[in-house]
């Protein structure tokens, strides 16, 4: 019931508010990666779907996620804005409990700063518990998450290349490990490669990778994902995306998968 109700108002906001918004006016503003971590500062909505699975292991089974998240931005300068994101997680696994449910609520600020050699962004993230999903032996979806992150963008011509360091660590309402709690850590690293065609259609190709800094959770925790895309305008404010998730490795959490979705600019 209360995920066909969050389809319903994501269904209503995408065709009755979205539309009335403002058109950006910057036509030079920097493409939004379809799955890494973006870097400039934007006026958004981000509505998007994500389905990945993963091939049955003898150690490990078959596990299967599909997510439904939107997100928002707002500037309040040219540099420094605010984010926010939540969603809806169906999880499936063979080996693991079975749930599904509302995903963590994330909140952030970013920084953005142009220079003649290239752009820089950085920004944090903080997100809230994982109050659907099941407490195992290795997961205590009570803890919080934090997340910085790092890039710089360059633009050539119609061409332009993005790329991005992440550092993730669980942690609790002190902030400090104690002798019961071991937090996991992670870093992320995401290279977007785009091209923009005169029909304002955006092509992408999109690398994506995760190692575990300690405390690896299961032995699939990592992984390197290879995604092209294609964000195609729809009208003069958003465009419908999608993203093929191809995995390189075979000690993975992710064999497959797709990502579609909505975004769309308003503002300046």
């Amino acid at each position: 019931m209360r995920i066909k109700s969050l389809k319903v108002w994501i269904f209503i906001y995408s065709v009755f508010i979205i539309p009335v918004l403002s058109a950006p006016g910057n036509e030079e503003r920097p493409v939004h990666p379809n799955l890494n971590q973006e870097l400039a500062v934007y006026n958004k909505i981000y509505v998007s779907g994500t389905a990945t699975d993963r091939t049955p292991r003898q150690e490990d089974g078959y596990e299967r996620d599909r997510k439904l998240s939107a997100a928002g931005e707002i500037k309040f300068t040219d540099s420094f804005s605010v984010t926010a994101s939540y969603g809806y997680v169906d999880h499936y696994a063979t080996t693991r409990k079975i749930w599904s449910g509302w995903d963590r609520w994330a909140v952030g600020v970013k920084y953005y700063v142009k220079t003649d050699l290239a752009s820089f962004g950085g920004g944090v993230q903080f997100f809230g518990p994982s109050v659907s999903q099941p407490k195992e032996a290795d997961i205590n979806p009570d803890l919080f998450l934090i997340r910085a992150y790092f890039g710089a963008l360059k633009r050539f011509g119609a061409f332009s290349i993005q790329t991005t360091a992440n550092f993730e660590s669980e942690t609790n309402s002190s902030g400090k490990e104690t002798a019961e709690e071991n937090f996991k850590r992670f870093l992320y690293s995401g290279l977007t490669l785009s091209y923009s065609l005169t029909s304002k259609t955006n092509l992408l190709l999109e690398f994506s990778h995760r190692t575990t800094v300690s405390n690896t959770i299961t032995p699939y925790s990592d992984y390197f994902v290879v995604a092209p895309g294609v964000q195609y305008p729809i009208n003069q404010n958003g465009y419908l995306t999608f993203s093929l998730l191809w995995q390189t490795r075979t000690d993975s959490n992710i064999d497959r998968g797709f990502k579609i979705g909505y975004l769309h600019f308003f503002g300046d």
